[in-house]
């Protein structure tokens, strides 16, 4: 019960208030997004990495997990979307919610409500490596299904997130990290990333429900804000054939990011050994639902975002059970 009061129904009350913003408030999310993904993100993780004692041999243990996790569930669900006979941008966007974890805004309280500050500094320390593998590979497979490979690949080097992680980590190396009162304005900023990005998903959300209203879902839209949809066919229901596809590829990646991560997590623990409750930290970080950021990709590189977000509405409902089922599980 106290997860469920003290961190899963705040995160959704502010999901709610995203949903809120943009019913009554008529805000448009793309701005936001792109203030979330050139600034509040690269000073969340700026001011990780440069906050970060951890040994490099155990962030390098946990970054191997991570890799490793990351690449089965991109398999899978590649795999999955092609049984579903989805096309190369419905394949990736399947693949960007089931590789992106939402170990920061919803692991880290998590963690710490149930490991104290020990488990506190194993979530940030999962956080680092999930952070490293989102801001490249995220970067790469949600911008190469509109982009050729090369094209895709130079992507990464034009979000700074990537240079948020080498930067943090050298210049506290170095000893070279800027004056108190700028590291503290950097501090603020990455603060908010983890609200705004709630935000943007109730916002998402929002955006779904009005043009399953409207319209109904498509792939010639390709979820892209703003763009035209086909008229509805007056011979079946308003929703459509391929809304109904969207739905179900959605809820597959989501689903498969929380028990898929649950069942290769504990695949991968049997060859790589941690302390008690690092594993289990590492256990609920992998079990976690789709992180929010991976709409903020989905939508700057206009990869399928409302496929996305049913993706993440799917896994975040969902966690609401599983991360209970999961602490009892454990022996919290």
């Amino acid at each position: 019960m106290a997860v469920l009061t003290q961190v899963t129904l705040p995160i959704l009350f502010v999901v709610f208030l995203g949903y809120l913003l943009r019913k009554i408030g008529r805000v448009e999310e793309s701005v936001l997004s792109r203030i979330q993904l050139y600034v509040l993100s690269p000073a969340l993780i700026f001011m990780t990495m440069a906050g970060s004692d951890a040994m490099m041999s155990l962030l390098g243990k946990i970054f191997l997990h991570v890799l490793i996790l990351s690449v089965f569930l991109y398999l899978s669900a590649q795999l999955l979307g092609r049984m579903m006979r989805g096309d190369a941008l419905e394949r990736n966007a399947m693949s960007l919610a089931a590789v992106f974890t939402n170990s920061g805004f919803y692991g880290i309280p998590v963690c710490m409500l149930a490991f104290g500050e020990q488990g506190l500094a194993y979530a940030a320390m999962y956080v680092i490596c999930s952070s490293m593998i989102q801001s490249t590979a995220g970067i790469y497979i949600a911008s190469e299904g509109n982009r050729k490979p090369l094209e895709a690949l130079a992507m990464i080097f034009k979000v700074p997130l990537i240079y948020a992680i080498v930067l943090g980590k050298l210049l506290a190396q170095f000893d070279m990290l800027p004056p108190a009162p700028f590291m503290e304005m950097i501090n603020m900023l990455g603060r908010s990333a983890v609200p705004l990005g709630l935000l943007l998903l109730g916002m998402q959300l929002e955006r779904i429900i009005s043009d399953w209203r409207l319209k109904g879902i498509t792939r010639d839209s390709g979820g892209v804000p703003g763009a035209a949809a086909p008229e509805p066919s007056s011979c079946g229901p308003s929703l459509g054939k391929l809304g109904k596809s969207y739905i179900l590829e959605g809820t597959t990646a989501g689903m498969l990011k929380i028990v898929g991560g649950f069942v290769f997590a504990m695949i991968i623990l049997r060859f790589i050994e941690f302390d008690p409750v690092l594993r289990k930290v590492i256990i609920l970080e992998s079990s976690m639902p789709t992180a929010v950021n991976a709409v903020v990709y989905a939508t700057e590189f206009e990869c399928r975002p409302k496929l996305v977000t049913i993706a993440i509405m799917t896994a975040t409902l969902a966690s609401v059970a599983s991360v209970a089922i999961l602490l009892a599980w454990l022996g919290r």
